[in-house]
């Protein structure tokens, strides 16, 4: 199991919902930055899930913690995977998760919704020309960091929204699930692009992504993932 696996395998999996309020996270204990690492870049050449992919919920895909979703692969082996949702926005800001934090108090930063995992845990994806400390390389230059140091420095920077986004929760699949949906056509597969993670509106993302990768990807015999059909 990877280290990035390894480092969330024990969290508590809490209730779903397809949106998120600052009701919903008054249960007693302030969201809090949980330790996760990415390996150097190992995108694959092809339309294969991996670190730094880009999953696209076809539209069939009728589940609501995912439908019309894009996620953001942080990691993906024989363990399972974990991703971030990228095009979830929430109506609540990172000053009012996080109220004891002075640094965002004048700050309008909105969370985004990463999953229906752990929604009691906030992960950072930075855009950086250069490696953030406690943070971990996802593809190009976005890295992935929970530590709330990380949070305060980006923050004393000035940063705006293009350079990190802040997400509670996470999306994660057992050993096979990820397989199983991708061979039943609930996914699109492609590698991540950072203007859509910090530069598009939410809004925008999803339909963009899902008219350029129409195609049905499945897994062949031969474990790569091939075209079948085409979708309008």
């Amino acid at each position: 199991m990877s280290a990035l696996l390894r480092s969330v395998a024990m969290l508590v999996v809490f209730g779903v919902t397809p949106m998120l309020s600052v009701a919903a996270l008054a249960d007693g204990a302030t969201p809090s930055l949980h330790s996760v690492k990415a390996s150097p870049d190992s995108r694959p050449p092809g339309h294969q899930p991996a670190r730094g992919m880009f999953l696209i919920a076809s539209r069939g895909l009728s589940d609501p913690n995912f439908s019309q979703s894009v996620v953001l692969l942080l990691e993906y082996d024989a363990q399972g995977a974990l991703g971030l949702i990228v095009n979830r926005p929430t109506g609540v800001t990172l000053g009012d998760l996080l109220p004891d934090v002075d640094e965002l108090k004048e700050r309008e930063d909105v969370v985004y919704l990463g999953g229906p995992v752990s929604k009691n845990r906030i992960v950072l994806l930075m855009r950086s020309g250069r490696h953030p400390a406690e943070s971990g390389r996802v593809f190009a230059d976005t890295y992935v960091s929970s530590s709330m140091e990380t949070l305060k420095q980006i923050v004393a920077t000035g940063a705006e929204g293009g350079t990190f986004h802040a997400y509670v929760g996470y999306s994660g699949w057992g050993p096979g699930q990820l397989d199983n949906e991708l061979s039943r056509g609930d996914w699109h597969v492609t590698p991540a692009d950072e203007s859509m993670v910090f530069d598009r509106a939410p809004d925008e993302i999803w339909p963009e992504l899902i008219q350029k990768n129409a195609g049905h990807w499945v897994r062949a015999p031969a474990g790569k993932f091939v075209v079948v059909s085409a979708r309008p």
